[in-house]
Order: C-alpha cells, then structure tokens, then sequence
C-alpha cells in the first residue's frame, strides 16, 4: 500500500471508463480519490454526485428525518436513469451509498452488465444504531458488489463472510497531499505548551474530556450542547479545515486522537491526518494503528485514562523526547496517501 505499489497495467487502465458515486463535499474522501485518479493520469472519470442535480442538491439542503426516505427515493431514480442512458462503464465505484438499496444495485448490473461494482465503505457496516453509518440494505447488498471494501479492521472479514462478500479489500484511511500535507514541521520553540482535540461531538468522546484534568482546545460540530461540566475544556463549536488545521496540529504539543468506540480496534481519518500535518498524535492503543505507527516512536497511545493523562503530562514536560516523536511520525506518513490507496485498489481490482 506504500509507495512500492505498482499498477503493473496502469496504461491499460487508463483507457478504462469510470463512475464515481458519492458526495461532492469538498473535504470528502471522495474528492481526496478525484485527484488521485488525477494524479495518475486516468481520464475517463464521470463523478455523479447530487450537486450535478438541481432537485437533488435542493433537497440536500433541507434534509432531516422526514424528509429522508423521500430524498433516498428520488436519489435512486435519478441515478438509475444517469446510468441507463450513459455510456458503458467498466469499473462503477460507490462511496458507502447509503441512498441505495439491493434492488437498485440489481438495475445498475442490469443497465451496465459488464461493469465491476466496487463500495468503498468508510464506517462499519454493522453498526445499525446510527443512520449515517449503515443501515440493513448495505448488509444485504454486500453480496451484489464484486468488491466490497472497508477502511476498518481486517476482522470485518469473518462477519462479511457470514453476508457472501465476493471479495473484501482492506483500504485504510490516508492523507490528502493537496489538503492535509505539511511541507515542514515547525520549529521545536514554537510549539505550544498546549493540547488540542478536533473532532465531532460524541457522548464517550465527551465523558473522556469532562473526567481529565488538563486543559484541552476543543474544536468541532455538535460541542455546544454537550453539557461538558469541566472548566479546563474550552469548547469551540466549529469545522476547522484546511491552512488553519495544519496551523493547529503543528504549533500544539498534542493532538488528541479520541476514537470512537466502533473505531477502537480500527483507525480513523486523523490517524493520518495529524502526523501528515506535522501534529504530535495521541491515540487510542490497538494493534491495527500500531501496524503503521510504532507507539513510542511515531506517535504515543493510551489505554485508558490515567495512562491518557500521563502521556499528556510526558508530552508538556518532555519537549525533546516528544519533538522527536513528531518528527517520525511526519517521516513515517509520508508514503500513506490516496493516491498510494488508490495504486493499492487498482492492482486489486484489474
């Protein structure tokens, strides 16, 4: 998956016809793979995303629980009628596709026989509890697609057995060499004596924040309501992006790094996101993380949360050790982009 990987066919590829469906959000994984594709010169891509549409990207905009179903709805005969009257595909990739159902998949094969469907699905596809994470028509199209692939744990292989998965590719997470990458880290001296947290309000994510007893800069959607009681939390309800997040991972002595409970044997997006910033990353232990970063050399982990609040503690105090840390961490990310993630797909997938 590193920078070792080699599209052996990659001229041939080239002349292959692609779709992309998914969101158009400009800091989403699928505009990240856009420019992979980009980046290795592979031309024929037609990305349909509901922005293409008028009533689409209207209904977007007003989406809520009631409105849902209906939106799903529309998405699907919109879709199914672009695909129809289309070109023929060669490879047709669906980011999640949350709106779809197995029956809509069945028309796709059936407008576009000879086209490989491939689902890069970025959450976990039992996690039925959360609407935006899976519900139970992912579970029963995974056998309709001829690869299903997931950013999490390879142990999703055994339950995605259970569902006749064709073949199931592990795609981890990457960084984005246009928005993430840092070309420097800064300087040891201007590095603040600070910790930091950017994530999206979460209840376990909270009640970790609400029982430290450091001062911690949080940043992120859905904080306002939380209810967080401790003073030592500063709370700013806002999506940082961009030129100020790289400012913010590189000039904090640490970035939290809270996964989520379905993430906690897995990795998330800032497991590369803060090293390739230049962040100093502090992170939940686990096997699959410590797979691409050794703990103790490029990045630091917990485990539960008096060892949190003494890695916090080793971090302020111990500038030099954790400097060096920051450095390798940056060195070692540098090989885990998209367009590497990408290269890894291809040659599975051709």
């Amino acid at each position: 998956m590193e920078e070792k990987t080699k599209v052996e066919n990659l001229e041939k590829i080239k002349k292959k016809n692609f779709l992309l469906v998914g969101s158009n959000f400009k800091y989403s994984i699928e505009k990240s793979y856009l420019r992979a594709f980009k980046k290795l010169g592979i031309k024929n891509i037609i990305f349909f995303n509901a922005n293409k549409n008028f009533l689409l990207f209207s209904l977007s905009k007003i989406l809520n629980k009631y409105i849902l179903g209906l939106y799903y709805l529309i998405y699907r005969i919109i879709l199914i009628n672009f695909i129809s009257k289309n070109k023929k595909f060669d490879y047709i990739i669906i980011f999640k596709g949350l709106e779809l159902t197995s029956e809509t998949l069945k028309k796709i094969k059936k407008y576009q026989k000879k086209a490989k469907l491939i689902n890069i699905f970025t959450d976990d596809p039992f996690n039925l509890k959360f609407a935006s994470c899976s519900n139970k028509e992912i579970l029963k199209s995974i056998k309709i697609y001829d690869f299903f692939c997931t950013s999490f744990s390879k142990k999703l292989n055994y339950k995605l057995k259970n569902y006749k998965v064709k073949k199931h590719i592990f795609l981890p997470f990457a960084y984005d060499q246009v928005l993430h990458f840092s070309k420097k880290i800064v300087n040891q001296n201007k590095i603040l004596s600070k910790v930091n947290f950017v994530g999206a309000y979460d209840p376990e994510r909270a009640f970790i924040l609400n029982s430290l007893k450091t001062k911690v800069d949080v940043f992120g959607p859905g904080w306002i309501n939380s209810k967080i009681k401790n003073k030592l939390i500063n709370l700013n309800n806002v999506f940082i992006h961009g030129a100020e997040l790289k400012e913010l991972f590189k000039k904090y002595a640490v970035s939290l790094n809270l996964l989520r409970r379905q993430d906690r044997e897995s990795h998330n997006m800032k497991t590369f996101e803060i090293p390739s910033m230049g962040g100093l990353m502090l992170t939940y232990r686990n096997k699959e993380q410590n797979i691409f970063f050794k703990e103790n050399q490029d990045c630091l982990m917990y485990s539960n949360m008096n060892e949190l609040e003494n890695k916090i503690n080793f971090i302020l105090k111990n500038r030099k050790k954790a400097f060096k840390i920051r450095k390798q961490g940056y060195k070692k990310v540098k090989n885990h982009t998209y367009t590497n993630r990408l290269k890894y797909l291809l040659k599975n997938i051709y």
